[in-house]
């Protein structure tokens, strides 16, 4: 199971103690949901632009919401996107046909659960009905959310600083640090994993 983290103080916080081929943080793992969903029409455009200033250091981005591949396609040359799997938010089921076309075109392509339900008209069960893995679960920042991302078997989801509770904790590098050891603990258990958590960690986590 991956890890993502989008750009915050959190990412920079996994960056200078982290070694582990599971956690992706920004920019490794490419966000802006902000820019994404503030101007529909327009949004892409800067976010594309802005994916590919990055691209030698993505892994791992958000598809651009509601945006075909056509239309990506007349900002920038498709060649320079192959290195990267993309994350496709899918908020209605109809969205479905947005990741055929990037899978028949090459690309490597999650599907995307949107965790928040004003963003997506359908159930959890519906979506697993119809979506072909791999999956990835939007934007886990509850326990809550966490779990059912474990329970139904992505392969992927992204995390908020606000999984890890108080505002105080996560500026506190003692507090994240153990908040972020018991998050690989508990992501590896169904995974049969416990017993090598070690590899996730830094020898020096610098606090």
């Amino acid at each position: 199971m991956i890890i993502g983290i989008g750009k915050s103080p959190l990412a920079d916080f996994v960056n200078r103690n982290f070694r582990c081929e599971s956690v992706y943080a920004y920019p490794k793992f490419f966000d802006n949901k902000v820019l994404l969903l503030e101007n529909r029409d327009r949004a892409y455009i800067h976010y594309i632009k802005l994916l590919v200033k990055n691209v030698s250091k993505v892994r791992i981005a958000l598809w651009p919401d509601y945006t075909s591949i056509k239309k990506v396609s007349k900002v920038v040359n498709l060649g320079l996107l192959r290195g990267i799997s993309f994350i496709v938010p899918i908020h209605d089921l109809s969205d479905l046909e947005i990741v055929d076309k990037l899978r028949e075109n090459g690309f490597r392509a999650f599907i995307g659960y949107a965790s928040d339900k004003k963003f997506r008209d359908y159930e959890i069960e519906d979506f697993l009905k119809e979506a072909k893995r791999p999956l990835w679960y939007l934007g886990v920042s509850t326990k809550k959310e966490l779990k059912e991302a474990i329970r139904y078997g992505f392969d992927g989801f992204d995390i908020t600083g606000y999984l890890f509770g108080r505002n105080e904790d996560r500026k506190d590098p003692r507090a994240l640090k153990r908040n972020l050891e018991e998050l690989l603990k508990t992501v590896s258990k169904p995974q049969g994993r416990q017993s090598s958590i070690l590899e996730f960690l830094s020898v020096n986590w610098g606090v």
